[in-house]
C-alpha cells in the first residue's frame, strides 16, 4: 500500500507545484517593460501632431484673455477664480508663467497627464483583478495582458482627444487622474495584509489624492461611490447582501453621507437652478428635462465608445420635456437593462459588474439632475471611460476559449490599431478653429453656435464675407437668442462701413442681453462713425459705467468729443485712459492733436515722446510730434521727424506733404519738389500738393536765372 504524500501546509488550496498559482500573482506588479513602453509610445505617436493645435472655445477665457492665470504670486486670486478647478487652474498659470501663449507647453502638459492615467488605468486593472472577489476567477490568469489591454484602448480612444487635445479639458483628466490614483491607493491599501506603516501610508496619500481630485473638477464627487463599489464588488467574497453589513462598507456609505452633506451645504439648491436660454441654445434648461435628454446621451456615449464615429464638438442635443419621449424612456429601460445584468453578475463575473456600474456612477454628476447649459460634451466620458474598457477587455478575453486567447489579443490590438488612426485624424480636426468649427457646422448643421464660431474663425483669417454668411445663418436659424452672432454680423457690418446696419444689429444683440458690454460699445463706435456723436457719448457713457476699468471706451469717447471740438472733455478722456493703461500709444498720441488744439504745443511734444519711448517704430507718434514742431516752425525738427513717420510708413502722403513745406521754409526748393512729387504719386487729385510745387519749381527756377 502506497504511503500518503506529505502536504506543505504553505500551499493548501494552490496550485499544483511547478506552475504558478492564481493568488500567488495577485499582487503583481505592471505587466512587461515592453509593455509600458508600448503604452507610452502609442500615446505619443497618436498625439505627435497636437502640439501645434490652438486654442479652442473656452481657452479664450480660461487662458487667454484671464488675468487670473497671469500671476503666480497671486494664488489667493486664482483661487478665488474658480475653487472646484483650482489645481487644473494652477497648472495653467504656470504654463503662462513660463510659455505666456505658447500652445506647445499646454498640449506636452496635457499628453502628460494622458499618459500618466494610462499607466494608471493599467495599475487599477492589476489591483481589481488582485481582489478577494477576482482573484479566483478564471480571468485573472490574464491579468497583466487584460490591464495592458485596458491602458491600450484607454490611451488610444479617440473620445479622449476632448479632453487632451482641448486644452482647457485638462479640468477632466485632472480630475480623472487624482481620482484613478486615489482609488488605486485605497485598493493597495485593502489589499496590504499587514496593518503598519505602509497602509497608513497609502491610506493618507488616497485621501490626498482624494482632496486634489475634488479641487480639479465637480465630477469627482462620485469618488466615494467608487470606493463603496469597489468594497462591496471586489473586496469580498461572501454574498452580496452579506457584504453591507462588513463595517469597511458601512464606513465608506457614512463617508459618502458626509460628502453629500458638505456637497450641499456648500451648493445648495442652487445648483438645481434652471438655465434660461443663452449662448444660441434657444431653450431653458431645468433638472427634469436634463435628466430627460441624458438618457440618451449616455446610450450616445456608449455608442461612440464602441463606434467612435461622427465625432462631434458640440452635438446637437436638446432637452426632452417627457419621461415617456420614446427616446427617454427607450434608453432609459436599456440602462436599466444594464444595470440589472450587472447586479446578477456580482458573484460570476464581478469584473463585469464592477465596470458597467463604476462607468454609471462616475456619470452622476454631469447625467443626472443638475441643469448643464450644454447637454452633452465627449470629454464628460473621459473618466468613466475606465469603466467601460476594463468591460470591454475582460469581456473579449471571457468569449475566447482558453486555447485561444492570443486571438482575443489580436482582436484588441486591431481595436487599439483602429482607435489609434481615429486619433492621430481626429486631432487633424484640432488644428485651428476653422478646421474644428467647420467640422461642427457638417455634424450640426442647425445649430447656431456652430455657425457662430465658425464665423468668427473665418474673421479672424479675414474671409470676411464668409463670417458674414456665417453670422446671419445663426441669426436665421435661431433669431431670438443668437445674441452672440447679431453682435458679430455688427462688428462686420463696421468693418463694412455699414454704419446703420451695424447699429441695428447691435440694438438687436443689446435687446437680447441688456447687459451686453461689448454691444454696447460696438454701437457706440458705430453712432461715432456715423456722425450721431450724441448717441455715441450715450453708448460711450453706458459701457463705462458697466465696465470702468476698461480704457478704450474712455479713448473713443474722447474721440467723439474731440470730433466735436470738445477739447478739454477730450482731454480728461485720454488722460483717464492713459492712466488705466500707461502704455497706451494712440491715447498719447490723440492726447497730443488736443494739446495741439489747446496751444500747449510743448505738452503734445512730450505725448509723443512718451509715445516713442515706449515704441520707437511708431510712426503716429513720430508724425504727430512733427505736427507740433511744424506749428511751432521748427523746420529741421519737424522734417527730421517726418522722415522717421516716412521711414516707418513709406506711403502716407501727409507726411510727404509737410516735410515738403518744411523744405520750402527753408528754401530747400529740390528737396521740397521731391517731396510733392511723392504725394502727387500717391495722390494725383491734392491739388494743394500740386500748387506747391508750382510754387517750389518757380521759386527754384528763379534763384536759377
Amino acid at each position: 500500500m502506497k504511503k500518503p504524500k506529505l502536504t506543505d501546509a504553505s500551499v493548501k488550496g494552490g496550485a499544483p507545484a511547478g506552475k504558478k498559482s492564481v493568488q500567488s500573482a495577485a499582487s503583481g506588479g505592471f505587466p512587461a517593460l515592453a509593455g509600458i513602453a508600448l503604452l507610452l509610445l502609442l500615446g505619443l505617436g497618436i498625439y505627435s501632431n497636437s502640439f501645434d493645435c490652438s486654442f479652442h472655445l473656452d481657452d479664450k477665457n480660461s487662458i487667454i484673455e484671464n488675468p487670473n492665470i497671469q500671476d503666480l504670486s497671486r494664488i489667493d486670486q486664482l483661487y478665488a477664480f474658480n475653487k472646484s478647478r483650482f489645481i487644473p487652474y494652477l497648472t495653467m498659470a504656470m504654463n503662462y508663467q513660463y510659455g505666456q501663449l505658447d500652445v506647445w507647453g499646454y498640449h506636452a502638459f496635457n499628453l502628460l497627464v494622458h499618459l500618466i492615467n494610462a499607466l494608471l488605468v493599467c495599475w487599477l486593472t492589476l489591483l481589481v483583478f488582485s481582489t478577494p472577489a477576482v482573484r479566483d476567477h478564471p480571468l485573472a490568469r490574464h491579468k497583466n495582458a487584460i490591464a495592458l489591454i485596458t491602458a491600450l484602448l484607454f490611451v488610444s480612444h479617440p473620445l479622449a482627444t476632448q479632453s487632451v487635445t482641448y486644452i482647457v479639458q485638462r479640468l477632466a483628466s485632472m480630475a480623472a487622474l487624482f481620482y484613478y490614483a486615489s482609488m488605486a491607493l485605497y485598493l493597495k491599501a485593502r489589499l496590504t495584509e499587514k496593518y503598519g506603516p505602509l497602509k497608513v501610508v497609502l491610506f493618507i496619500s488616497s485621501i490626498i489624492m482624494a482632496g486634489l481630485a475634488l479641487f480639479s473638477k465637480e465630477n469627482s464627487y462620485t469618488l466615494p461611490l467608487a470606493i463603496l463599489l469597489m468594497e462591496v464588488l471586489l473586496m469580498q467574497s461572501v454574498s452580496l447582501k452579506q457584504r453591507w453589513t462588513d463595517y469597511r462598507v458601512l464606513l465608506v456609505a457614512g463617508s459618502m453621507l458626509v460628502l453629500a452633506l458638505f456637497v450641499y451645504m456648500r451648493f445648495t439648491t442652487a445648483v438645481l437652478k434652471p438655465i434660461l436660454p443663452s449662448g444660441g441654445n434657444p431653450y431653458t434648461v431645468t433638472s427634469t428635462n436634463y435628466l430627460f435628454a441624458q438618457f440618451p446621451v449616455i446610450l450616445t456615449y456608449i455608442r461612440l465608445l464602441v463606434l467612435p464615429y461622427n465625432q462631434n464638438l458640440d452635438h446637437d442635443v436638446a432637452p426632452i420635456e417627457s419621461l415617456f419621449d420614446v427616446r427617454s424612456l427607450m434608453s432609459l429601460l436599456v440602462i436599466l437593462a444594464l444595470i440589472v445584468l450587472a447586479i446578477r453578475q456580482v458573484r460570476r463575473n464581478p469584473v463585469f459588474s464592477f465596470g458597467i456600474l463604476f462607468f454609471f456612477s462616475a456619470l452622476t454628476v454631469e447625467s443626472s439632475i443638475i441643469p448643464i447649459n450644454d447637454l452633452m460634451f465627449e470629454h464628460r466620458t473621459y473618466l468613466p471611460s475606465f469603466g467601460f474598457f476594463l468591460l470591454m477587455s475582460s469581456l473579449v478575453f471571457s468569449l475566447f476559449s482558453e486555447s485561444n486567447k492570443r486571438l482575443a489579443m489580436l482582436v484588441l490590438f486591431g481595436i487599439v490599431g483602429i482607435n489609434s488612426v481615429l486619433t492621430y485624424q481626429r486631432n487633424k480636426v484640432w488644428k485651428d478653429e476653422l478646421s474644428l468649427w467647420s467640422d461642427v457646422v457638417s455634424k450640426s448643421p442647425m445649430k447656431a453656435r456652430a455657425y457662430i464660431n465658425r464665423g468668427v474663425a473665418h474673421w479672424t483669417a479675414g474671409n470676411k464675407q464668409q463670417a458674414l454668411s456665417d453670422y446671419t445663418k445663426a441669426i436665421e436659424l435661431n433669431p431670438n437668442y443668437s445674441y452672440a452672432a447679431y453682435y458679430n454680423l455688427g462688428v462686420v457690418q463696421s468693418d463694412f462701413g455699414q454704419w446703420d446696419k451695424a447699429i441695428q444689429s447691435f440694438d438687436r444683440a443689446i435687446q437680447l442681453y441688456p447687459g451686453y458690454y461689448a454691444a454696447i460699445s460696438g454701437q457706440a463706435i458705430a453712432y461715432g462713425n456715423n456722425n450721431n456723436p450724441t448717441e455715441a457719448l450715450k453708448g460711450f457713457q453706458k459701457a463705462i459705467e458697466l465696465n470702468p476699468r476698461d480704457a478704450v471706451n474712455y479713448f473713443n469717447r474722447g474721440n467723439v468729443r474731440m470730433a466735436v471740438k470738445q477739447w478739454q472733455e477730450a482731454l480728461d478722456d485720454y488722460s483717464k485712459a492713459i492712466e488705466l493703461d500707461p502704455n497706451y500709444l494712440d491715447a498719447y498720441c490723440n492726447r497730443a492733436v488736443v494739446y495741439g488744439n489747446l496751444s500747449q504745443a510743448e505738452n503734445a511734444i512730450g505725448d509723443c515722446s512718451k509715445a516713442i519711448a515706449i515704441n520707437p517704430s511708431y510712426a503716429k507718434a513720430y508724425n504727430n510730434r512733427a505736427i507740433s514742431y511744424y506749428n511751432l516752425g521748427k523746420w529741421n525738427d519737424a522734417i527730421q521727424d517726418y522722415s522717421a513717420a516716412i521711414r516707418l510708413a513709406p506711403t502716407n502722403p501727409n507726411a510727404y506733404y509737410y516735410r515738403g513745406i518744411a523744405y520750402m521754409n527753408l528754401q530747400q526748393w529740390d528737396s521740397a519738389i521731391t517731396d510733392l512729387s511723392k504725394v502727387l504719386e500717391l495722390n494725383p487729385s491734392n491739388q494743394a500738393a500740386f500748387n506747391s510745387r508750382a510754387q517750389a519749381m518757380a521759386m527754384r527756377d528763379r534763384l536759377r536765372n
